[in-house]
């Protein structure tokens, strides 16, 4: 498919979604872009859909036009985006079209910082964005702009540079990213992630950064120990932001709460001892350039793909010190230590996921903090290839609900498909019934009561279903069976049932924005209610039907309406952080309401779903004993032999575990049988082994 045939497939595959949505073409395709800006490019953390024009200005003001935005304070940055969708022939993108956006996007920041939105209806999120800017102007230090569009841009433009914002004596620095359609082709193209960071140390104040090699020559990776600027660490953090701690797992939660109060202190206080007081930074890099300088000796002059993998506070600490307070970083130096990885591809990201993973060891990270293949996922994806759905409304074939356990998954086989091998697979595999992790964590805490944990984000959100599932995880993985699947999807129609109805409603056309948060909250609060009565929300229905009944649906626009009225009660402040409270639930939760008739008749009691969970809990153990018996005896006699001898030697094991291994050998030799407890001891071994860091 070439650039051409893939802007016809994605603008048909928009124009589907928003007559199947009854929204905009133009809303869709920002929420497509946004998502492959915030989980392929990590360019943001978030942004929000806020819509907002005056098109003619006065003396005051200026004109202005923004359709997202969001203002993150762990970066100090303001996000602004302006989108172009066109559904007719490709049109290059032109300095000049680049330039009136741009001018409009940055009128938008002056215009809030001069107070336009002072008197401006809360409720409305541009709104809401503009005060925030507003009341935050001394924190802010930068302004992202983002043209997206399914143009394509100009090769006569080369360079693009705005100036900065000037406001009351404060510099605010613009960049801006143009994502055209040829940007947006080569990510599901290639299924590729952002540009590497190439940081050239120079253009970020330093000759080098002196260095001694740390390894011994495994093969598999470098290691060097260097001593970092201070001001290089905010130069690079005011730069790239949120990039840098792409791999950091801890990143999301260091730096969401804000920079840390004692590391500031240090820096304010006592800028001098802080390369005593502070443990370092650990970061990694795919390759760096080492340059002899002198007087200084090895110098690491460039690095490729660096990142910040512990120790995103202490950078992020330095960046704020510098931009809020105009502290002078020049006394201060960092300890850092760098892995470069040698393996390519998935061996390279799973090596530096694992550094990642013990470098962060000290904070209790656990496998929820992580983006990896756990096992949990694996078996969600299994069930999503082989489980059909039911057909729905009327059509005479099953379909498949498309877990997407990692990014491309479902749009990289249709790139090298013919047009008609396309509409067999998204036939069986319909776009609107594919889900990623962030969705999953959506659907299972709106139905667990949650609703204050959604609102937080993707991102978040997730951190906290998988803290939970990791859990239950251990305590009894056949939890996770056929029918946890069945009812999972039922929450997903469930789910995108209530968006998709809200979104038609007039009240909220009339006063819109909130959008998820009004969903996990109505959602929720319909579980509320049902669980008064002992009783159960009929997800078996949901799922042999691939619908609700409309009774049902019109049951739920009544909660979504008197739960988004609590949103908009005086005094409560910032509608997405109230959100976020507990407080908003435990209001949500003392709202008068009473359940229809029709809706309590479809609900279910423990009794009626207690036989098919306990079915399906005892085919999944029987499942699982066979799988890790099969497991055990492919990795085969002599592999168990010599995981036996390197453990032991190296003292990891006891004799308990030395008998374990000796087990397996002779099983997979032929000559002996296991019960079936025994395998699962052998993998717990193996795991043991795998955790005291000798490769398995």
């Amino acid at each position: 498919m070439d650039l051409l045939e893939y802007r016809e497939y994605y603008i048909n595959q928009i124009k589907a979604t928003a007559i199947e949505e009854e929204r905009y073409a133009h809303e869709v395709f920002i929420d497509l872009v946004s998502e492959i800006m915030v989980s392929d490019w990590s360019l943001l953390s978030s942004i929000d859909q806020c819509h907002f024009s005056v098109p003619t200005g006065t003396r005051a003001f200026k004109s202005m036009l923004i359709h997202a935005g969001s203002l993150e304070l762990s970066t100090n940055t303001i996000n602004l985006l302006y989108a172009d969708f066109n559904s007719d022939e490709i049109a290059s993108i032109t300095n000049t079209d680049i330039s009136t956006h741009s001018a409009q996007m940055i009128n938008f920041v002056e215009n809030a910082l001069k107070g336009y939105f002072s008197n401006g209806e809360q409720s409305n999120p541009a709104v809401q964005l503009g005060l925030d800017i507003k009341k935050n102007a001394e924190d802010i230090y930068k302004v992202n702009l983002f043209i997206v569009s399914t143009n394509q841009l100009s090769k006569r433009v080369k360079n693009i540079d705005l100036d900065d914002v000037q406001f009351q004596g404060k510099t605010y620095k613009v960049e801006l990213d143009v994502i055209d359609m040829e940007k947006i082709y080569n990510a599901q193209l290639a299924n590729t992630k952002k540009e590497d960071i190439i940081i050239k140390v120079t253009d970020f104040g330093t000759e080098g950064i002196p260095c001694i090699r740390a390894d011994i020559g495994s093969g598999r990776y470098e290691a060097y120990l260097a001593v970092v600027p201070g001001e290089f660490l905010s130069n690079i953090y005011k730069k790239f932001g949120p990039r840098l701690l792409e791999r950091n797992v801890r990143s999301f939660l260091q730096l969401r709460g804000g920079v840390n109060k004692g590391i500031r202190a240090t820096i304010l206080n006592e800028s001098e001892n802080f390369f005593s007081y502070n443990n370092g930074i650990s970061t990694t890099a795919k390759s760096v350039t080492i340059e002899d300088i002198p007087c200084k000796g090895h110098c690491i002059t460039s690095f490729t793909d660096f990142q910040i993998i512990n120790g995103g506070q202490t950078t992020a600490s330095l960046a704020s010190a510098s931009i809020k307070d105009n502290a002078p970083l020049d006394r201060i130096l960092v300890q850092m230590k760098l892995t470069v990885t040698l393996d390519e591809g998935e061996e390279g990201d799973e090596f530096i996921r694992n550094t990642s993973q013990y470098a962060n060891s000290q904070n209790k990270v656990t496998a929820a903090d992580l983006v990896s293949n756990h096992q949990f996922y694996l078996r969600i994806e299994e069930f999503s290839r082989k489980l059909y759905a039911p057909p729905s409304k009327g059509l005479p074939y099953q379909t498949i609900w498309f877990f997407e356990r990692s990014r491309g998954q479902y749009e990289q086989p249709k790139m090298k498909m013919t047009k008609g091998e396309r509409a067999t697979y998204e036939r069986i595999n319909p776009s609107n019934q594919r889900f990623d992790k962030k969705d999953l964590a959506r659907y299972i805490n709106s139905a667990e009561m949650l609703p204050y944990h959604v609102s937080w984000g993707g991102e978040i959100n997730s951190v906290r279903f998988q803290t939970e599932m990791e859990k239950q995880w251990k305590a009894d993985p056949s939890v996770f069976n056929e029918s946890y699947f069945r009812d999972l999807i039922a929450k997903a129609i469930l789910f995108s049932t209530i968006r998709k109805t809200i979104l038609k409603q007039d009240w909220y056309k009339e006063r819109n924005g909130y959008l998820i948060q009004n969903v996990t909250y109505a959602f929720a609060k319909l579980i509320y209610e049902v669980q008064k009565f002992g009783l159960f929300m009929n997800y078996r229905y949901i799922w042999d039907k691939q619908e609700l009944p409309e009774f049902l649906i019109e049951e739920i626009m009544q909660i979504a309406y008197i739960t988004r009225e609590v949103f908009f009660r005086p005094n409560i402040g910032n509608v997405e952080t109230y959100c976020k409270k507990s407080e908003c639930w435990e209001q949500v939760k003392q709202l008068s309401y009473e359940l229809s008739v029709l809706t309590k008749a479809f609900l279910v009691s423990k009794d009626d779903i207690h036989d098919e969970k306990s079915a399906a809990k005892k085919n999944q153990k029987f499942i699982d004993g066979i799988s890790i018996e099969v497991d055990v005896f492919n990795f085969g006699a002599d592999y168990w032999d010599a995981l036996c001898e390197i453990a032991n030697s190296q003292g990891v094991i006891n004799g308990s575990d030395f008998q374990t291994l000796k087990l397996a050998a002779e099983y997979c030799a032929g000559k002996r049988g296991l019960p079936q407890f025994q395998f699962k001891r052998i993998m717990e071994v193996r795991e043991k082994i795998r955790k005291a860091q000798i490769p398995v």
